[in-house]
């Protein structure tokens, strides 16, 4: 208990350093329109570092399995969701190109996201289908003739028994509005790692793997497209 004790400490100090050294760096970033920013490859660049530094400050050990679907044209890249590392691992996958997050409103509860997520990310409020619906449509909006990659959580929330939950349609209207493919992308280990409310990062390998895009064909309804690429991540082992 005690080697991973100290590991945590020594992954929260790098962290604190790192956040530090960001955090201006962030205000700076929050000053500028949404829009600007979305169109800006630096803060891209900024992104891609500030995940890549997670992954790393987290000790554990990553396999990517699958790296040669990841598409170059944009695509909605759809991850389960067990820890808030899922976000780092699954935001590394678009190598620095440009990308929207669907976040839920329940990351404004804190008070240092309720600044920056909406800064950086559509705020997708479920309470009724009418709003959920607007919050797709801001998607599309905003991803309106730029080449911008979409990130989602379909289960809408994490679990931290390592099963795949029910997948809101969210990504299936965004799929068929944007003829954009689902890179379907299933994580093993983080929530035995690093499961929600846990300070402890236990050394637990992470295996990701990336699938095939899948995209909306015409025969499709919604439902049997909402099938097949759950059924994906059903289909995934992690030995």
């Amino acid at each position: 208990m005690i080697i991973p004790f100290l590991r945590t400490l020594l992954s929260r100090l790098l962290l604190l350093i790192f956040m530090l050294i960001y955090f201006p760096i962030l205000l700076i970033c929050m000053c500028f329109p949404q829009r600007m920013l979305f169109k800006s490859s630096v803060f891209f660049l900024i992104c891609d570092g500030f995940y890549r530094y997670l992954m790393v400050c987290s000790f554990l050990p990553f396999t990517v399995i699958g790296k040669e679907n990841i598409p170059k044209e944009p695509a909605i890249y759809a991850g389960n969701h067990q820890s808030s590392l899922d976000i780092p691992i699954l935001g590394s996958l678009v190598q620095r190109r440009p990308h929207v997050w669907l976040a839920t409103v329940d990351l404004l509860k804190s008070p240092i996201f309720r600044f920056v997520i909406p800064r950086v990310a559509v705020i997708v409020d479920t309470i009724t289908p009418m709003r959920a619906m607007r919050s797709l449509l801001q998607v599309i909006k905003i991803i309106n003739g730029d080449k911008m990659n979409i990130m989602i959580f379909p289960e809408g929330a994490r679990f931290s028994d390592g099963e795949i939950h029910e997948f809101f349609s969210g990504f299936i209207i965004l799929a068929k509005k944007t003829g954009f493919p689902v890179v379907p992308v299933r994580i093993f280990g983080l929530n035995r790692a690093y499961p929600r409310d846990s300070f402890i990062v236990h050394s637990v390998p992470i295996k990701v793997i990336v699938g095939k895009p899948m995209y909306y064909q015409e025969h499709d309804t919604d439902e049997q497209f909402r099938d097949r690429v759950y059924h994906w991540f059903l289909e995934q082992k992690e030995d």
